[in-house]
């Protein structure tokens, strides 16, 4: 079924009261709620006759892939609600329990440039791991950049996240993070509106970008050019009532011109997690962990990797601290230019810092 049918569908859906009515309705009924047009109408009655859900459920199944429909009761609460819902979300992952999970709140969308700076890179993963420690769940799109680096941050703290895609869940894009999208998969989920086999194509992304706003109780853009992709998510989010949130940046960067211009159009400015907790005043949110700098964490964290390049898991059992503790000491320290992040989550302290007393 093409996505522009699809489309067509949903609207028809809204009008009949459920999808379930108007894929069981006759010819004549089905015209009607698809405005009369004979062409759409001969092309919806085709789809119908050609699909065979016994067939397709089974499918889905061996392949290890669930299916949402917007009727069933998992369906996200609040993706209903905006304009033009996805007709139905395809996943792969820990789905049902990441689905709750969105539903229980707080659920933040992260997103920003796929070509960001160091420093953008550290605040997104920081303002993740601080958010996710929290209890927050966090959305974002799998791509390059500020994207990964908001769901590393969320993998960090022991949080959940999801990953919504601009292809199907069988077509991770880009392909550099099937290992990050199989890290989601353990505890959140990777899910899409698209049909298994659809391929990544351009004018999926920005209709994807609905889908993450839609889900999030708030939306955080980290660096952003004029023309960014993550200014669609801001605008869709705007249009949903939920609250924006931009993190501000130098005058002259072009990296900075989508934020500082959100910012002056009346997005809420953030510097850290605090920002983004009073914008969702009503979220079930966990008390924040106790400031790394106060308890030794950072010090605790940075004699780890000085030994040696380290995972979280390893950095938690050396240092005697929990996963959350870890991953905002490590946020710190990224910031502070003391440890580095390597591939594979795995962290390693910065030559000739940190050591002498520094903390």
């Amino acid at each position: 079924m093409s996505h522009a049918l699809s489309r067509d569908l949903q609207r028809a859906a809204r009008v009949a009261g459920g999808p379930d009515i108007l894929w069981g309705a006759g010819g004549p009924q089905m015209a009607a709620w698809l405005r009369a047009d004979g062409d759409l109408t001969k092309k919806a009655g085709a789809a119908r006759a050609a699909f065979r859900a016994d067939r397709a459920r089974e499918a889905l199944i061996r392949r290890g892939i669930a299916h949402v429909p917007i009727t069933d009761a998992s369906y996200p609460a609040r993706l209903r609600r905006i304009f033009d819902p996805p007709f139905g979300l395809f996943g792969v992952g820990q789905v049902p329990g990441a689905l709750a999970a969105l539903d229980a709140g707080p659920a933040i969308a992260i997103v920003g440039s796929r070509r960001p700076t160091a420093a953008g890179r550290r605040m997104a993963s920081a303002l993740a791991a601080d958010l996710a420690a929290r209890g927050a769940v966090i959305v974002s799109g799998l791509a390059r950049g500020i994207d990964a680096a908001a769901h590393e941050g969320a993998l960090e703290a022991g949080g959940i996240t999801v990953a919504v895609l601009g292809s199907a869940v069988d077509r991770i894009h880009p392909r550099r993070h099937v290992g990050l999208a199989d890290r989601i998969q353990r505890d959140g989920a990777v899910v899409s509106e698209y049909w298994p086999g659809t391929e990544p194509m351009p004018w999926r992304f920005p209709a994807r970008n609905r889908i993450i706003a839609g889900l999030g109780d708030a939306a955080v853009v980290v660096e952003a050019a004029s023309r960014s992709g993550a200014l669609i998510t801001a605008d869709f989010a705007m249009e949903n009532g939920t609250p924006v949130l931009a993190v501000p940046g130098w005058p002259g960067s072009a990296l900075s011109a989508g934020c500082n211009a959100l910012i002056r159009a009346g997005a809420a400015l953030c510097e850290a997690a605090d920002d983004v907790v009073a914008e969702v005043p009503g979220g079930a949110w966990a008390d924040a962990p106790v400031a790394p700098s106060s308890t030794g964490a950072c010090a605790l964290v940075l004699s780890v990797v000085q030994r040696e390049p380290a995972g979280v898991d390893r950095i938690a059992g050396e240092a005697g601290i929990g996963h959350a503790e870890v991953a905002v000491a490590l946020a710190a320290l990224e910031m502070d230019g003391l440890v580095a992040r390597g591939q594979g989550g795995v962290f390693r302290a910065v030559p000739g810092r940190g050591r002498g007393g520094g903390l």
